[in-house]
């Protein structure tokens, strides 16, 4: 028994042809009211909100922090049916992009809070008892903070707004946020290395990839499309740009942290070489597990740990896994979600374990070592530090930061500000809260 919503897996933006899903998430029947809403987090659609959450500044500049919850006039709320389902809600009616956020995020947390072994609880629990997800259609971002989870949207240059409230990856990404911040936390003042703001990322990424292998279709699609070969996802170009596996094209990088070691300028470049460590894991556990299940040979496996470094071997190791894969398809589909959860354990386990003080990817790899020989007995440990070793975890650190920190960074003061941040302000002078008061400012 849960609550009904419609979700779709991929945005109709990226592909016209998509329709969303019926799922249904945890939350007990009649236990969503409108917005939508429940006793953890509640939508709203601001009417005339035109700046997002954090320090913003006043009509002569003075810098006020501007936080939930937001007091003034909304769009009318999405509302349960007579069941206390959402899934009435159709694309492009009033109503469905709430629902559909909520239901995003409903969905993500389902995922994750088993892997994490209980309710996630909010980071910013001292002031807030929900989360305000906030569509912001006008924003050309999308942001976790403190009591916030604010979505804009991405202008193309023919005049286009797509709304991320109808993307989960982007959605489900900055829950991962949530995830990092509630469980790891924050570092000290002086105590940040450059591979936390990487693992920030990296992190949220493959809640992403996680959650969206949850959905049935998305599993389905991977394998009919890769028929098992997943390091095929980005070099196939039948792999639609536009298709509900963006995270595994994204996962699916070569970058090592020696491209990083003489400096980086962005953090969510930085996570990549973490992030294709942990997607080459998912990869080889599912390998080992189609071995295991007698799905294919160990001489295949060595094949395609040889198709990784060699392209003659690519189309070799294709042939193998479409004849393998048209055998027992439904045995490929068990192997990839044993696959699925046990990275998804790994990395929540991992998590718990680590601190975020002077942490880098070094600290990443030998946790989860640790996790695993807990876990496992090191089973997997061969796995594990091999696709370290290869992404040079073990031998290389972040360089210097060689640009300023911008607006869509995790160490931003819109991301990261307290209520408590406003005392280091200075004070708005009586005339500017004055002309604020008049103008109708939405600070």
């Amino acid at each position: 028994m849960g609550t009904r919503f419609r979700l779709f897996v991929q945005p109709p933006f990226e592909d016209p042809t998509s329709s969303p899903e019926i799922i249904t998430v945890s939350s007990p029947p009649g236990s969503v009211g409108p917005g939508p809403s429940d006793d953890r987090m509640y939508v709203v659609e601001p009417v005339d909100k035109t700046r997002p959450y954090g320090v913003n500044h006043g009509p002569l500049g003075t810098p006020l922090i501007s936080l939930p919850p937001w007091t003034r006039a909304i769009l009318d709320q999405a509302v349960p049916d007579e069941e206390g389902n959402f899934d009435h809600y159709q694309p492009s009616t009033p109503g469905f992009e709430a629902a559909h956020a909520f239901g995003c995020v409903r969905f993500t947390l389902d995922v994750w809070e088993r892997y994490i072994g209980q309710p996630l609880t909010w980071h910013f629990r001292d002031h807030y008892d929900r989360l305000e997800i906030s569509i912001l259609p006008d924003w050309d971002n999308a942001q976790y903070g403190y009591g916030f989870l604010e979505l804009g949207s991405q202008f193309l240059k023919d005049g286009r707004a797509l709304p991320f409230s109808l993307d989960f990856d982007i959605i489900a990404h900055e829950v991962g946020h949530a995830f990092v911040y509630s469980v790891l936390g924050i570092p000290n003042p002086g105590a940040e290395f450059p591979e936390y703001l990487g693992f920030q990322e990296a992190f949220s990424d493959c809640v992403s990839l996680i959650a969206a292998m949850h959905f049935p279709s998305v599993i389905e699609n991977v394998l009919t499309e890769t028929r098992g070969n997943l390091y095929i996802a980005n070099q196939l170009s039948r792999f639609s740009e536009f298709s509900p596996h963006r995270q595994i094209r994204e996962a699916n990088n070569k970058l090592t942290m020696a491209d990083f070691a003489d400096g980086w300028t962005d953090e969510h470049a930085l996570s990549q070489p973490l992030t294709g460590a942990i997607f080459d894991i998912l990869v080889d556990v599912f390998h080992e597990s189609l071995v295991a299940r007698g799905l294919i040979s160990p001489e295949a496996e060595d094949l395609a740990d040889l198709a990784e470094i060699d392209p003659a071997a690519e189309q070799p190791v294709q042939e193998v896994f479409d004849r393998d894969f048209a055998r027992n398809p439904e045995g490929f589909v068990d192997a990839l979600l044993d696959a699925r959860d046990i990275v998804g354990t790994l990395l929540a386990e991992t998590l718990w374990a680590l601190a975020p003080d002077f942490l880098d990817y070094g600290d990443v790899a030998r946790t989860m070592l640790a996790v695993d020989d807990s876990m496992t007995g090191g089973e997997l440990s061969s796995i594990i530090f091999r696709d370290f070793d290869r992404r040079g975890i073990f031998r290389y650190r972040a360089g210097p930061r060689l640009t300023k920190s911008g607006r869509k960074s995790h160490v931003h003061e819109g991301r990261i500000v307290r209520p408590r941040d406003q005392a280091r302000l200075p004070d708005m002078s009586y005339f500017e809260k004055y002309w604020m008061s008049r103008s109708g400012a939405d600070l």
